[in-house]
C-alpha cells in the first residue's frame, strides 16, 4: 500500500515535471527574439497578388505569367523591379520589440485597417487565399521603426520595427511607363513631314542642310525620341477622355535591322497624347530549302523581329499616352525647326 502510494506521488512528480518542460519549451519557442523577421516562412514565389491600402490610395497587383500587372489601372503591366523591391522590403521588416496589445494601443499606433495614416498589405496566393495580411502604422515618436501588426492570425500582437519602413503604396508607384528605349546607334533613318534625318557612317544627319545652316538642338533632340520614351498616364483607346483628339504630328523612325516605329502626337487643353505602332519593311519571308547557314540565320533573324513588332502592337495598339510637353515638341517639329545659322 505505501509502495503503491510512493509510485503514485513519483507518477504525478513526472507527469508535472513532464508538462512544465513542455509548457517551458512553448514558451521558450514563442518568446519574442530582437531582430526576428515579421514576415517568418513566406516563400515570394508563391505570391500570386498583392493588394495594398493607405487612406485613398490603393494598389492591385496581380501575377500575369513571368510578370505582374496592376488590375486597377486597366490591368498594366508593372515593373518588375518595383514589384520585386516591395516584397523584398516587406520579407525583410525585422522586429526591434514587442509593444503590446487592445483596441486603444491599435487607435493611438494607427494601426487601424482603412485608416487614413495605416498601410494595409496582404499577399495572396495562386487560389486567392490570403497569405499574409498586417497593418504598418505610425512611426516611432522618436525616430526609428514603425508600429506593426498581423491581422491574419489569432496573434494580436503589436511590434515596433527595427528600422522606419518606406513601401509604396499607389499605382504610379508600380506601372512600368517605358515604352521604348531604343538607342540612337540602332537608327537608320527618321522621317517627318518635310525633312529626312539619316545614318551617315555611324552619326545621324539632316540630308539636304542648307549652306551657312547647322543642326539646331532640336535635331538631337529628336534623334533620341525613342531613348528611354515614358509616359505620364495611360488611357484605353476607347477611353471617353481621349476620344475626339486629332494625330495631326506624325515621325517614322526606321531602324537599321528593317523594323521601325510610327509616333503620332495629339494636343488638347494644354495636354499631350502619344500613340505608337511598330512596322517591318521586310515583307513576306521564308527559307529556302537549300539555304545556307548565314542565310537562314539572317531570315529567322528578322522573322522573330516581326513576331516582336506584332506583339508590340497587339499591346500598345490598345493605349493612348499622355506624354509630357517636351516629348510632344520632339515629334512636332518641321525641317526649319531642325536647323540653324552657323
Amino acid at each position: 500500500m505505501k509502495l503503491n502510494r510512493i509510485l503514485l506521488i513519483v507518477a504525478g512528480a513526472l507527469f508535472a515535471l513532464s508538462a512544465y518542460s513542455y509548457y517551458d519549451s512553448v514558451q521558450r519557442a514563442e518568446r519574442f527574439e530582437r531582430g526576428a523577421k515579421f514576415l517568418q516562412n513566406l516563400n515570394p514565389d508563391s505570391i500570386a497578388e498583392i493588394l495594398i491600402q493607405k487612406g485613398e490610395e490603393t494598389a492591385h497587383l496581380r501575377r500575369d505569367g513571368d510578370r505582374f500587372v496592376v488590375v486597377d489601372a486597366g490591368g498594366y503591366p508593372a515593373k518588375n523591379e518595383s514589384v520585386n523591391r516591395f516584397i523584398r522590403d516587406a520579407l525583410e521588416l525585422s522586429l526591434e520589440k514587442q509593444v503590446g496589445s487592445g483596441e486603444s494601443l491599435d487607435e493611438e499606433l494607427e494601426l487601424i485597417a482603412g485608416g487614413d495614416a495605416t498601410t494595409e498589405v496582404t499577399f495572396k496566393d495562386a487560389n486567392q487565399a490570403d497569405m499574409v495580411h498586417f497593418l504598418i502604422g505610425k512611426s516611432m515618436d522618436e525616430g526609428g521603426g514603425n508600429y506593426v501588426r498581423r491581422v491574419d492570425s489569432d496573434d494580436d500582437t503589436i511590434y515596433l520595427t527595427s528600422s522606419r519602413v518606406y513601401l509604396n503604396t499607389g499605382q504610379d508607384d508600380f506601372l512600368d511607363k517605358e515604352i521604348l528605349d531604343v538607342e540612337q546607334a540602332e537608327i537608320a533613318a527618321i522621317r517627318g513631314a518635310d525633312f529626312v534625318i539619316e545614318d551617315e557612317a555611324g552619326s545621324l544627319k539632316l540630308t539636304g542642310l542648307p549652306g551657312g545652316k547647322k543642326e539646331s538642338n532640336k535635331a538631337s533632340q529628336l534623334e533620341n525620341l525613342l531613348s528611354g520614351l515614358r509616359f505620364s498616364k495611360h488611357f484605353l483607346a476607347n477611353a471617353p477622355e481621349v476620344q475626339g483628339l486629332y494625330f495631326d504630328s506624325v515621325v517614322d523612325v526606321d531602324l537599321k535591322d528593317e523594323s521601325g516605329y510610327r509616333v503620332e502626337v495629339a494636343s488638347k487643353a494644354d495636354k499631350h497624347y502619344l500613340r505608337i505602332q511598330g512596322y517591318h519593311t521586310a515583307g513576306q519571308l521564308s527559307i529556302a530549302l537549300d539555304a545556307g547557314d548565314e542565310e537562314t540565320t539572317e531570315v529567322a533573324d528578322k522573322l522573330k523581329r516581326q513576331n516582336e513588332i506584332q506583339e508590340f502592337n497587339d499591346f500598345h495598339g490598345s493605349w493612348i499616352y499622355e506624354v509630357t510637353e517636351t516629348t510632344a515638341n520632339r515629334v512636332k517639329v518641321s525641317a526649319k525647326d531642325l536647323v540653324e545659322d552657323v
